[in-house]
């Protein structure tokens, strides 16, 4: 699945494509430490297989004060989460 945006630089009017590509990094199947929790084994940032499943991604505003699990019982890492922070099971937050 790729996703689309344009860019455009005023300057000299370049028009460029960005793509969002289908890889380990964006799978809901990722795990801590580069762990397919789909295929029990350890992935790389440009490997993708056939079982991905895009999950709503990790951005520039992700932290862990709109993860999903922040201060409750699922957060796997709560002696150390803070609003500031970030780590592989961030998950997007329901408003």
């Amino acid at each position: 699945m790729f996703y689309t945006c344009i860019l455009f630089k005023f300057e000299k009017k370049l028009i460029m494509n960005i793509k969002t590509v289908s890889t380990c990094i964006n799978c809901e199947n990722l795990i801590s430490n580069f762990i397919c929790s789909k295929h029990n084994l350890n992935v790389g940032i440009y490997n993708v297989c056939e079982s991905h499943t895009l999950k709503n991604s990790i951005s520039k505003d992700s932290s862990c004060s709109n993860c999903s699990n922040f201060k409750n019982e699922n957060c796997t890492k709560p002696d150390q989460a803070s609003d500031d922070l970030l780590c592989f099971d961030w998950q997007y937050k329901v408003a």
